[in-house]
């Protein structure tokens, strides 16, 4: 069963800002691992072709200096990026290796439709229609079972999408597992399934959707990858004898798409502690066989008893969000990993509990205002916090704006924040516990800007960023407006179950002729 709840890893929780969310998961969270072990961290920014700023970092020992885009660093040659980003050449030296590949061609810009539909049909059906090029499953036909459908297939991916270079192969059955190798070692293993909604027997395939996406909007990796209702995902439905009105029975899975990326809807299922010793070495050999590759991200499809596979594709930046925060299983370190690599002398260092705030670091590398950004050296060992609930007249900025300068004088880190019931949370955080302690004190004491009734303290083990946040508080006019949200949200919900049992009964089936004469009737009226 999938919970509704996000995993977190226990020195993450808390320590992500929006702004690292999505596609810059893996980069933040390499940097701040770095960061925290005390590595020396710099942002900057590169110019693409078209005037666009691409976004790299690198961490530094004083010593050596590696460079990041992503979750790919500098040991990853040149040569390996070639390699992986051309579909058919990565089959080639798969294949050379021993490494177990799907039979297949590859077509170039320059052959007529009718060779590559003439080969299809010599190769047998099911297949895959797949650009040489593409990211992110764009324009992937998968299990293509005859060849009026290949025809329409091709037609769209060269003359819609216009993906003139392509490669048909044959359609392997089965899951496809996203397994993560460093040099000769697998660190991170995903089931990566379709998108797809499972049946309550009350919900429309539409409302499960809705359903399903405001749980991704929780998960960090998943919040700018919603569930996308396109003439796709209706086609996929029409093929199962579904549309977006259907009620799926109880505990029915209904798939949405036909290929597994992450990007269109699909679920990532962490299976790093079932992989099979073959499909083990099988990624391992896959990663050994592309010249410089190091660190790898290798989609295979397996069998059915899922103990072997081929592989279909290698990357260079594999992404770590997934394993990260898996919508179902185990959180995986991989950052962890990946600076273990890179910098092995700083396995033993005691890291720092702080963040950074990713948010101020981007916005002047967005504005070009400056092309570069060195970030301030992390204060290195364990950290002692307080969380104390403070009652009373405590809300004022006065207050709030004093705690800062105690806290800050005394080199200790935290926020304040207001809460709904008018109490104030304070938390401090530092490397010295009787600081800690004496500052907490301090606070509770108040100022004159204060009244103070009474106050709760517990211990605080959890991320904080670095320096004094005075958090945002919401005016009370947004949390009205935010209650009366979700009181139509819920209306809504309710008149839509309503709408579906009365389209769904054999009432409104048998009342189309009467209703089909009124409409009838009226339009000959208003004409």
């Amino acid at each position: 069963m999938q919970s509704n709840e996000v995993k977190w890893l226990p020195h993450l929780e808390g320590a992500v800002p929006t702004e690292g969310y999505g596609k810059k998961l893996s980069a933040y969270t390499i940097a701040l691992e770095g960061w925290r072990r005390g590595l020396s961290l710099k942002f900057f920014t590169i110019t693409g072709d078209e005037n666009n700023l691409k976004y790299r970092y690198s961490l530094s020992n004083n010593v050596r200096e590696h460079k990041f885009e992503s979750s790919k660093g500098d040991k990853v040659s040149e040569e390996a990026f070639l390699i992986c980003d051309n579909k058919h050449l990565t089959k080639e030296y798969l294949s050379k290796a021993g490494v177990p590949v799907p039979r297949g061609r590859r077509f170039e810009e320059n052959v007529e439709d009718q060779e590559v539909i003439n080969y299809a049909e010599s190769l047998g059906f099911p297949l895959v229609l797949k650009p040489i090029d593409a990211n992110g499953g764009k324009g992937v036909f998968a299990n293509i079972k005859d060849i009026s459908e290949f025809k329409e297939a091709l037609d769209h991916v060269r003359h819609e999408l216009n993906y003139l270079d392509v490669i048909v192969e044959e359609f392997k059955p089965g899951d496809e597992y996203r397994i993560i190798v460093l040099e000769e070692r697998v660190i991170g293993a995903l089931n990566r399934i379709p998108a797809n909604v499972v049946g309550d027997g009350e919900n429309t395939i539409k409302q499960l959707i809705d359903i399903k996406n405001k749980y991704r909007k929780n998960n960090p990796h998943l919040k700018s990858r919603p569930i996308k209702i396109d003439k796709e995902l209706e086609h996929v439905l029409e093929l199962s004898g579904y549309n977006l009105q259907s009620v799926p029975k109880t505990g029915e899975r209904v798939f949405l798409r036909l290929t597994s990326n992450l990007s269109t809807g699909g679920d990532s299922v962490d299976i790093t502690d079932e992989l099979s010793p073959k499909l083990k070495e099988i990624a391992i050999n896959a990663t050994k066989a592309i010249p410089g590759l190091g660190v790898s991200g290798l989609d295979i499809i397996v069998n059915e008893d899922k103990t072997d596979g081929v592989v279909i594709e290698a990357n260079t930046r594999p992404g770590f969000g997934g394993h990260l925060f898996p919508m179902i299983g185990e959180p995986r370190d991989l950052p962890k990993e990946i600076i273990d690599y890179y910098f092995p002398e700083t396995k033993e260092v005691e890291k720092t509990g702080l963040y950074f705030d990713f948010d101020t670091i981007l916005d002047p590398l967005k504005s070009r205002s400056v092309k570069e950004l060195l970030i301030s050296p992390a204060p290195l060992g364990k950290l002692y916090g307080r969380k104390i609930i403070i009652s009373g007249k405590v809300q004022n900025m006065g207050y709030r704006k004093w705690i800062r300068k105690q806290v800050l004088n005394n080199n200790l880190h935290g926020y304040t924040e207001c809460l709904d019931n008018g109490d104030l949370e304070v938390v401090i955080t530092g490397p010295n516990k009787g600081e800690v302690k004496n500052v907490s004190k301090i606070i509770i004491g108040g100022n004159e800007k204060a009244e103070i009734s009474g106050y709760k303290e517990e211990e605080w083990n959890k991320p904080v960023k670095i320096g004094f946040e005075i958090k945002k508080s919401k005016p009370e006019e947004l949390i009205e407006l935010e209650k009366e949200l979700d009181r139509l949200e819920t209306e809504k919900a309710k008149l839509n179950k309503k709408y579906t049992n009365i389209v769904n009964s054999r009432i409104w089936r048998y009342t189309s002729p009467v209703r089909l004469l009124l409409d009838n009737l009226k339009k000959i009226k208003n004409d």
